[in-house]
C-alpha cells in the first residue's frame, strides 16, 4: 500500500507540474499569436525581397532629385550675378526647386515607411522561426512529462493488483477459518482501499491526450508561415485544446487525488500517534534493562571477559578462552557475536516481535539433542534472576548442583553470555532484556489484536490496527518485563492459551535457548566458562561415559529346549521363564 500511494504521490506531483507548464504555455502562446497576427496585419503580402527592391528604387528616385535640386542651385548662384536681368529666371527655377524639394520630401517619407515595413518583415521571421524553434523544444518537455508519469502509474497500478489479489486470498482465508479469519481484526481488510482499472486507465488516456493535442498544436504552428486569419485561428484553437484538456483533467483529478491525500495523511498522522506512544514504552524500556554495576563489578568483568574471549589487542598466538575450546572442537575460532536486540524504532520492533513468535512455533516442531545441551547451561550456569526466583512457599528457589553457580566468577549474567556471546555483560544483558521485551510484546500485541479498536476498521490501514495493537502491547510488555527481571512469573496469555502458564525470566531465557540453536558456538563458550570457574583445562582432562541397554524376545520354541540352548551360547541372550534377555553395553572416552 506504501508504495502504491508512494507511486501516485510521484505521479501526481510530475501531473501537477505538467498542469502549470501547460497552463503557461497556453497563455504564452495566445500572446504569441496575437504578436504575429498583427505583424503579419501589417506586412500584408509584402516579402523582403519585393521591399529591398521598391527601397532601392525610391533612394534611386530620390538621390536623382537631390541631383536636380544641386543643379538648380548652380543655375540660380550664375543669374544672381547677372544682375537685375536675371531675377526672371531666378524666380522660375525657384519655383521649379521648390517643386523638386516637395516631391523628395513625400519619397524621402515613402522610404521611411517602406524600410519600417523591411524591419517588421524582419521582425516577423525571426518571431514566426523563433516560435516553431520553442514549440518544438516545449513539445519534447511535454513529453518527457509522459515518460515520466506513464511508468510510475504502471507501478502503482502493479502494486493495486497485488494488492487486490493479496485481499482476496485474505478473505478466502477468512472465510475457510485457515488464517484466523473468526478475529474481528480481520475486518479491516474489508476498507482497505483498492482503485479500479477505470481510474488508472482515464489517468493515463488524459496525459496521453494532452501530450498528443501539444504535438497537433505544433504541427499547426509548424506549417503556417503567415497568420492571415483563417492561420491565426486555426492555432488558436490548437492552442486552446490542450489547455482545456489539461484544465478538465486538473479539475476532476485533483478531486480525487485530494481525496486520496488527506486519508493518507489523516492516517500518517494516527500511525505517528501510535508509533510515539511504542516509542515512549521503548524509551523507558532501555532505562530499564539495568546496569550491570548492581550484579558484578565492572573492572573485574572486563577482566573476565578478556580471558574468556579474547582481546582485541591480544598478540599473534594469545587466545582467550572461547578460541581455545572453538579450536579444540575443530570449528573457526574467529570471535563473533550474535545477533543484538536492541529497542530503538517503533515499526522495526512491532515487526519483529511478531515475527518471534513465528520463529517460536518453527523452533517448537523441531526440538532435537538441543534440549539437553540448553538444560545443562540453565543448570549449570547463572543468570541475571539467580537466586531471585521463590518456590510455591514463598522461599528463595535453592541450588542442588554440587557447586553453586551463584558462587561463579561472572555474576549473573553467564547464560546471557552463552545466549548472544558479546565481550562484556551490558551487551549480553541488555540483549536478553530486549528480546524478552519483544517476545512479551508479541504476545501481548495478539491479545490486544483478539480484540481490537474497531473505530480504526473504517480508515482502512491494517498496518495502523497493529500498531495501535503494539501501542498496547507494549505497555503491556513494559509492565510484564519489571516482574520478570524481579525473579516473578507472568502469566504467558490469558487469551491465547487454554490453560494458565506463567513463565519465568530463566523459562524465557530457555524459549531463546531453542530459538538461537548453535550448539558448537554454546558448547565452546560453556568449555570456556567453566575453565574460567574450575581453573582445569579441559583438553587435558578426560571424560568417560558408559551406557547399559537390554531387551527381551518371547520365545517361539519350547522354553525347556532353549533352557538347554542356553548355556550352549549359541542364542545370544539369556533365557528367564518364556522370555529371552538381550543386554548390551557401550562406552566412550575422550
Amino acid at each position: 500500500m506504501d508504495q502504491r500511494e508512494s507511486a501516485l504521490d510521484e505521479a501526481w506531483q510530475s501531473s501537477e507540474e505538467l498542469i502549470e507548464k501547460i497552463s503557461k504555455y497556453h497563455a504564452y502562446y495566445q500572446r504569441r499569436i496575437k504578436e504575429l497576427d498583427e505583424l503579419a496585419t501589417q506586412i500584408g503580402i509584402h516579402t523582403v525581397d519585393e521591399v529591398r527592391n521598391e527601397i532601392e528604387n525610391v533612394k534611386n528616385q530620390l538621390r536623382s532629385i537631390q541631383d536636380s535640386i544641386r543643379d538648380l542651385d548652380m543655375s540660380i548662384a550664375s543669374l544672381s550675378q547677372a544682375g537685375p536681368g536675371g531675377v526672371a529666371g531666378i524666380q522660375a527655377l525657384a519655383a521649379s526647386k521648390q517643386l523638386l524639394a516637395s516631391q523628395a520630401q513625400i519619397i524621402a517619407q515613402k522610404l521611411n515607411e517602406l524600410e519600417a515595413l523591411l524591419q517588421l518583415i524582419i521582425k516577423y521571421a525571426a518571431l514566426l522561426a523563433a516560435t516553431k524553434l520553442e514549440v518544438q523544444a516545449k513539445g519534447s518537455e511535454i513529453g518527457q512529462f509522459q515518460q515520466t508519469i506513464e511508468p510510475v502509474l504502471r507501478l502503482a497500478k502493479q502494486r493495486n493488483d497485488e494488492i487486490r489479489t493479496k485481499l482476496s486470498e485474505i478473505n478466502q482465508s477468512s472465510v475457510s477459518g485457515t488464517q484466523g479469519g473468526t478475529s474481528g481484526v480481520y475486518e479491516v481488510f474489508q476498507n482497505v482501499p483498492v482503485m479500479g482499472d477505470e481510474y488508472f486507465y482515464r489517468y493515463q488516456t488524459a496525459i496521453a491526450s494532452i501530450t498528443s493535442l501539444f504535438t497537433a498544436f505544433q504541427e499547426v504552428v509548424n506549417t503556417v508561415y503567415l497568420y492571415t486569419s483563417d492561420n491565426t485561428s486555426k492555432a488558436n484553437l490548437a492552442n486552446n485544446a490542450y489547455f482545456s484538456e489539461s484544465s478538465e483533467f486538473h479539475k476532476q483529478q485533483s478531486v480525487l487525488e485530494k481525496t486520496r491525500m488527506d486519508k493518507n495523511e489523516a492516517t500518517s498522522a494516527n500511525k505517528r500517534q501510535q508509533k510515539n506512544k511504542i516509542q515512549a514504552i521503548l524509551d523507558q524500556a532501555k532505562q530499564s534493562i539495568g546496569s550491570c554495576s548492581l550484579l558484578s563489578t565492572i573492572n573485574t568483568d572486563n577482566e573476565l571477559y578478556s580471558r574468556v574471549q579474547g582481546d582485541a589487542g591480544q598478540t599473534a598466538g594469545e587466545k582467550g578462552l572461547y578460541q581455545k575450546y572453538r579450536e579444540a572442537n575443530a570449528q573457526d575460532t574467529t570471535i563473533g557475536s550474535e545477533i543484538a536486540y536492541d529497542l530503538e524504532k517503533p515499526e522495526p520492533v512491532s515487526f519483529k516481535a511478531m515475527g518471534m513468535l513465528e520463529a517460536f512455533n518453527n523452533a517448537a516442531e523441531s526440538m532435537r539433542n538441543e534440549l539437553y545441551v540448553n538444560e545443562f547451561a540453565l543448570t549449570k550456569f547463572n543468570y541475571r534472576t539467580f537466586g531471585l526466583e521463590k518456590d510455591p512457599a514463598g522461599q528463595p528457589k535453592l541450588s542442588n548442583e554440587l557447586v553453586n553457580p551463584g558462587s561463579h566468577k561472572l555474576a549473573n549474567q553467564e547464560v546471557e553470555y552463552l545466549l548472544y556471546g558479546f565481550s562484556s555483560c551490558g551487551a549480553n544483558i541488555s540483549s536478553a532484556y530486549a528480546e524478552m521485551f519483544a517476545f512479551r510484546m508479541a504476545i501481548r500485541t495478539v491479545e490486544a489484536l483478539l480484540d481490537p479498536k474497531k473505530e480504526l476498521f473504517g480508515i482502512g490501514s491494517p498496518l495502523l490496527v497493529l500498531l495501535a495493537a503494539a501501542a498496547e502491547g507494549a505497555l503491556e510488555a513494559f509492565q510484564d518485563m519489571n516482574k520478570l527481571t524481579k525473579g516473578e512469573a507472568v502469566e504467558l496469555s490469558a487469551k491465547i492459551t487454554t490453560s494458565a502458564l506463567s513463565l519465568t525470566y530463566k523459562d524465557y531465557l530457555r524459549i531463546f535457548l531453542l530459538l538461537h540453536s548453535n550448539n558448537t558456538k554454546l558448547m565452546a563458550r560453556m568449555q570456556a566458562l567453566i575453565e574460567l570457574d574450575t581453573g582445569k583445562d579441559l583438553v587435558q582432562e578426560t571424560t568417560y561415559i558408559q551406557g547399559n541397554g537390554s531387551s527381551e524376545v518371547r520365545l517361539w520354541f519350547i522354553p525347556q529346549i532353549m533352557k538347554l540352548l542356553d548355556g550352549t551360547g549359541l542364542l545370544g541372550c539369556k533365557v528367564q521363564g518364556n522370555r529371552c534377555q538381550f543386554s548390551s553395553t557401550s562406552a566412550v572416552a575422550y
